[in-house]
C-alpha cells in the first residue's frame, strides 16, 4: 500500500511541475506579446498622403525594356543566320527539368 502512496505522490509532485512550468511559459508568452517590439505601430489619425499618379512617360520604360529584350534575342537569332521574319514569338520557356526528373525517375525501374 505505502509503494501506491509513493507513486501517486510522486505522479502528482510532477504534474505539478509539468503544469507549472507550462503556466510559466504562457505568462512569459503574454508578457513578451504585450511588449513585442516588431508589432506594427498604431497608425495616427491624420491621413497619409498619397503620391500623384504616375504619368504616361513613367510607364514608358518598362515597354520600351520589353521592347529592347525582344530586339536583342531577334538580334542574336539573326546573328545565327536566321531571319527576323522566321521569328513567331518571343516567350518564357517553361522549366521542366524537375517534372522531366520525375517521370525518368519513375520510370527507371531497375
Amino acid at each position: 500500500m505505502s509503494g501506491e502512496l509513493n507513486a501517486w505522490l510522486f505522479m502528482a509532485i510532477n504534474m505539478t511541475i509539468v503544469f507549472g512550468v507550462l503556466i510559466a511559459l504562457w505568462v512569459l508568452m503574454v508578457i513578451i506579446h504585450a511588449i513585442d517590439p516588431t508589432k506594427a505601430k498604431k497608425k495616427s489619425a491624420e491621413p497619409v498622403k498619397t503620391a500623384a499618379p504616375a504619368s504616361a512617360s513613367a510607364a514608358a520604360p518598362a515597354a520600351t525594356s520589353q521592347d529592347e529584350v525582344v530586339a536583342v534575342i531577334t538580334a542574336a537569332i539573326m546573328s545565327m543566320g536566321y531571319s527576323s521574319g522566321q521569328v513567331a514569338s518571343i516567350r518564357p520557356a517553361k522549366n521542366t527539368g524537375w517534372t522531366a526528373a520525375a517521370r525518368i525517375s519513375a520510370v527507371d525501374t531497375y
